[in-house]
């Protein structure tokens, strides 16, 4: 049996590299396999470039402009295979499912507007009832507490109370449960805090089929740091999945630190030291296949030490903010909030060291590359190829010249000629010009 975490966070744009990065680095920290965005603002057809470093597999519905848009993220470790799928042109919602060790499972990830919720998830649910098939996990986004008594810190709320039971009669009958009001029934927790109100909500939640009860493991809330909403998770265990493995891979900017370099270097001259002593050293291949794995366990120890001196600081700003949350869920003092504000900061510094190393790896590739004829070259030329096509040309007083007039035919000269369909060219036949001067054609915009 293998245990399975999903994700959802209301990120607020993803369309920042570095942002994308910190975002993406979190969730490798806490191990998700499956990732719910909301409000990533990615714009139909514009979607930036997403490296399969970890996430291999994603699926988005977005709007046309730069707002809304959710997106689905599946762990490369993870062997989902996708069989159907099902989106909004509005970029409000997205369905996808297929089967994961051959269990058959619907992902629903959805992001409700904030006026008209009730009603609209009403209508999207209807649709999921209809697509899903197997586990159901739905989550998102909803813009609304389901319980203001316990999922507002004011108690309130502006949706009545007919309407939430409408709501939660819809949610009963495509048959999901509400994973963390389940396992905390008269708990105070919220995913967002509202500036305007001076308010703490829960709109984020997330669903799972009840007739799949028994594999809830966890449902639990994150911290509100780098959106202004806390990301939530799901642990479920599936008993079909198999075990991840992994594979050692040298981390470069070890050995760009110049204390690493010297440590490492002293620990290769005390290993030769060692064994070309002696008055039968062994043969210089077995010394030189020795030496790597023995540099090899060097690395994963100082890695591995590194790693948890960084995991360690940001483990005690993660504590540190929750904490912060909690005495300011509760006063809402400007004092809290000026703290909560600093220690935020500093979890993005550690943050970007990640993104830093993930820079400097993108930089040596493009390095390697070189001027190769390779894919990535291809996939530039071609970029530029299509940046400058010329599809027509005018002539000084604005009008198109014909378009099966070829740039072979065109030469310097300081007139300009017109060819017509019924004229055909002889052999002493001048082609048309254009002049370099007052004559020169315009692009057409």
């Amino acid at each position: 049996m293998a245990e399975v975490i999903v994700s959802s966070f209301n990120v607020r744009g993803l369309n920042e590299p570095c942002k994308r990065s910190q975002i993406l680095s979190l969730l490798q920290k806490d191990k998700v396999s499956i990732a719910f965005f909301q409000e990533t603002h990615f714009r139909s057809g514009k979607i930036p470039n997403l490296p399969p470093k970890n996430f291999s597999q994603w699926y988005h519905s977005t709007h046309g402009s730069a707002s809304r848009g959710v997106s689905i993220a599946i762990h490369k470790q993870l062997p989902f295979v996708v069989s159907a799928s099902s989106s909004d042109p509005e970029g409000r919602y997205l369905f996808v499912k297929g089967t994961i060790a051959d269990t058959q499972i619907t992902l629903a990830n959805v992001y409700a507007p904030n006026r008209g919720q009730v009603q609209w998830l009403i209508q999207t649910l209807s649709h999921l009832s209809s697509f899903k098939e197997g586990i159901v996990i739905l989550g998102g986004d909803f813009n609304v507490s389901l319980d203001p008594s316990l999922d507002s810190s004011s108690g309130k709320s502006a949706i009545t109370h007919i309407r939430l039971r409408r709501l939660k009669l819809a949610l009963r009958k495509v048959g999901v449960f509400d994973t963390w009001r389940t396992l905390n029934p008269a708990g105070k927790d919220y995913t967002f805090f509202s500036h305007a109100k001076s308010s703490y909500h829960r709109l984020d939640h997330f669903f799972l089929s009840s007739k799949h009860a028994q594999l809830l493991l966890q449902a639990k809330i994150g911290n509100i740091t780098l959106s202004d909403h806390s990301p939530i998770f799901l642990h479920f265990s599936l008993t079909t999945l198999p075990k991840r493995e992994w594979n050692w891979r040298l981390n470069d900017t070890l050995i760009l630190d110049q204390t690493n370099s010297q440590k490492l270097a002293s620990s290769l001259t005390e290993f030769f030291q060692r064994n070309n002593a002696g008055h039968t050293p062994p043969s210089p291949p077995i010394v030189w296949e020795t030496h790597k794995a023995v540099i090899r366990g060097e690395l994963i120890a100082l890695g591995s030490h590194i790693k948890k001196q960084r995991s360690h600081a940001i483990a005690t700003l993660l504590t540190q903010i929750e904490s912060l949350e909690l005495v300011h869920k509760q006063s809402q003092a400007l004092s809290c909030a000026a703290e909560l504000i600093d220690a935020r900061t500093k979890l993005k510094n550690l943050l970007n060291v990640t993104s830093a190393k993930l820079l400097l790896r993108s930089r040596f590739k493009s390095y390697a590359h070189g001027d190769k004829g390779n894919k990535l070259m291809a996939a530039l030329v071609k970029k530029q190829y299509s940046d400058s096509f010329i599809s027509a040309i005018k002539d000084a007083k604005g009008k198109p010249l014909a378009p099966f007039i070829r740039s072979s035919t065109i030469s310097h000269s300081p007139q300009i000629s017109h060819l017509t369909p019924s004229q055909t060219p002889q052999k002493n036949f001048s082609p048309p010009c254009i002049s370099p001067t007052s004559h020169r054609p315009r692009l057409l915009t």
